[in-house]
């Protein structure tokens, strides 16, 4: 049996449907939130973990300055007492300046091992050295900077002590007395006074790392 014969013309409109352009919009949308979200998220996640480090190095500088304080606090007044007694020791006792030196020094303060403090700064070099500086506020970097830089000169002025004044012979010849011990006044005057200085900052600093 012969079926008709079905004819298609070739200028028969297309059934209308969704372009490909339309149909994935909505997917690249998706897609473009979706990036933009996780970066977000691991931007968020970056800086809650800067500012955590960044919390941790502030309080370790702060136990630092805080220890620091506590070591210098009773050293001042024990150098401004040796200060003074030196300053005052005219023709007595007898000896060289070295003689005098070590005769007019005060009772060290209660638990100290030395006539100097030992003041640290590990937690300030590691920041600097680390980079770490940049987490913390510009006020904070400040006043570090400041205190830092106070605590070098204080130590400075003890080093210049050991390698000056102590270093000369005329220090153990008593025929030079007079000479050294002003030598020796002089430069113990510099350590008081920049101790003096740093402990000043110590104080009006504190509040800002807290």
């Amino acid at each position: 049996m012969n079926l008709p014969e079905t004819h298609i013309r070739s200028d028969s409109p297309v059934p209308s449907g969704t372009s490909p352009l339309r149909r994935w919009m909505p997917e690249a949308a998706l897609v473009l939130v979706s990036a933009v979200l996780g970066f977000c998220a691991a931007q968020y996640g970056e800086y809650r973990q800067e500012r955590q480090l960044g919390a941790r190095i502030l309080s370790s500088i702060e136990a630092e300055v805080t220890h620091n304080l506590a070591v210098l606090e009773p050293m001042v007044p024990f150098h401004e007492a040796w200060v003074r007694s030196l300053d005052n020791a005219g023709k007595t006792p007898a000896g060289s300046g070295i003689d005098v030196f070590f005769a007019t020094r005060p009772p060290f303060p209660t638990g100290a091992r030395s006539p100097f403090p030992t003041l640290r700064r590990s937690a300030w070099d590691a920041a600097v050295a680390g980079g770490s500086v940049r987490l913390l506020d510009y006020d904070v970097v400040s006043a570090l900077s400041e205190i830092y830089r106070a605590q070098e000169i204080a130590i400075e002025n003890v080093g210049r002590l050991a390698s000056g004044a102590l270093a000369e012979t005329a220090t153990y010849d008593p025929a030079s007395r007079d000479a050294s011990v002003r030598l020796l006044w002089l430069t113990l005057a510099d350590i008081h006074a920049a101790e003096l200085r740093l402990l000043e900052l110590y104080r009006e600093h504190l509040s800002t790392l807290r």
